[in-house]
């Protein structure tokens, strides 16, 4: 398009050149080849600037056409990255609903929590009101125990002084029955030698007899023959009569030794027993000794600024076998075994209280009266393996202020399995 002007420009000033001395009119032709060169140069010129104007457009519209692409590739980046910004902006609509699905459930769920709360307070209520009747059925067991031990003792103390008694009988019995085993031990030899002697002595006397009688008289040999003969069946006789009655007497003897064995064993079982009676006894004793163990303390007042370490309940119920000491606040165990421990906190007023069950410094169970409504009640039991001389307590882990009335409503309680 501007070579197209230039061109034009051109072709209009030759036609408009005239001079002041030819009127207009080309008088002279030198100077008109003259002004033709200047023509040619300055028309050369213009088409050396066209051109560099040209390359200079070029130039242009090719920084233009890539200035465009980038624009293009930015423009596609933004359309990618405003999409993404669309699709962010979609899921985040989704999660705000999401939010708001998952607050009003939250909120539903609060609502049900402070019905349960509520449910909650009421069967707190009923576990201290069942609480406090086991604690009197258990007095009332423990006194109808000790009764009954009591009972058990004299009688048992009777039973013993019986046993003792027919002991004492039965080791006479048995002295009596060695002395007896002894006697005949010692005096069926003696007896036997004597009958041997005797009827030793006899046939000997016999025997003298007969030798003086054959030599005295020939007659009597036949007769000393029938009495050697009878001799011998009356001595064969004597010697079974002998022998029976040695057997019959070992036999009697073997009898009363196996009666006296047996007399030995029932008295060593009857021993036996008495010492496994004296044994369960003793852990009777101890049972009952150990079931004595149980206390149950409270406050009766309240404080709204209460923030102490060691919750000290002042007011005794009960403390068998004074485990619990009312100025440090501590339990202190009398005998090994395990124990089981309850406690019961209520919050004053709005505040809140986390409360510890604590062993020798260890905290074992916690309560929490949260302060989601007022006089929140917090309870919790731990049942714990104890040893002579340790020590529970009951600790402050955060908050503070506790309520209770002159019947204590902030309570600690524990007894001996």
């Amino acid at each position: 398009m501007m070579s197209y002007i230039i061109l034009g420009f051109l072709c209009v000033i030759p036609s408009t050149c005239w001079s002041f001395l030819t009127d207009g009119e080309t008088q002279n032709g030198t100077l008109r080849d003259e002004s033709v060169d200047t023509k040619t140069d300055v028309f050369r010129q213009l088409l050396n600037q066209e051109t560099l104007i040209r390359i200079s457009l070029v130039k242009n519209v090719h920084s233009l056409m890539k200035d465009m692409v980038e624009m293009k590739e930015s423009m596609s980046t933004s359309n990618k990255r405003l999409n993404d910004a669309e699709k962010e902006i979609s899921s985040l609509k989704n999660e705000v609903q999401l939010l708001k699905t998952e607050n009003q459930k939250l909120k539903e769920e609060a609502v049900k929590f402070q019905e349960e709360f509520k449910t909650t307070d009421s069967k707190f209520d009923e576990i201290k009101g069942n609480f406090t009747k086991v604690s009197y059925s258990r007095d009332q067991y423990e006194r109808h125990v000790n009764e009954k031990i009591e009972d058990f003792e004299k009688n048992t103390s009777t039973i013993l002084n019986d046993i003792k008694i027919e002991v004492r009988y039965l080791s006479v019995t048995l002295l009596d029955l060695n002395k007896h085993t002894m006697e005949l031990n010692m005096s069926i030899p003696d007896l036997i030698e004597s009958k041997l002697t005797e009827y030793s002595a006899y046939l000997n006397r016999s025997v003298g007899d007969i030798n003086q009688k054959l030599l005295t008289s020939k007659e009597y040999q036949e007769q000393l023959v029938y009495n050697l003969s009878a001799l011998g069946s009356n001595q064969s006789s004597l010697m079974k009569i002998i022998s029976d009655k040695m057997n019959n007497t070992i036999t009697s003897i073997k009898a009363d030794v196996e009666q006296s064995q047996k007399s030995q064993l029932k008295l060593s079982a009857t021993v036996s027993s008495l010492e496994v009676f004296r044994m369960n006894m003793s852990l009777l004793n101890n049972c009952a000794s150990k079931m004595r163990v149980g206390f149950t303390v409270g406050i009766t007042s309240s404080s709204s600024s209460w923030a102490g370490n060691i919750l000290v309940f002042p007011h005794v119920v009960t403390n068998n076998g004074n485990g619990y000491n009312p100025s440090s606040g501590k339990f202190t165990a009398p005998t090994d075994g395990t124990y089981v421990f309850f406690v019961t906190v209520n919050a004053y007023g709005s505040n809140y209280i986390y409360l510890n069950i604590v062993l020798n410094g260890s905290s074992k169970v916690r309560t929490m009266s949260h302060n989601t409504a007022s006089y929140m009640t917090g309870t919790n039991m731990a049942v714990l393996q104890l040893f002579k001389g340790n020590y529970v307590w009951v600790s402050r882990h955060t908050g503070k202020s506790y309520y209770s009335n002159d019947v204590p409503i902030t309570t600690f309680s524990g007894f001996l399995l």
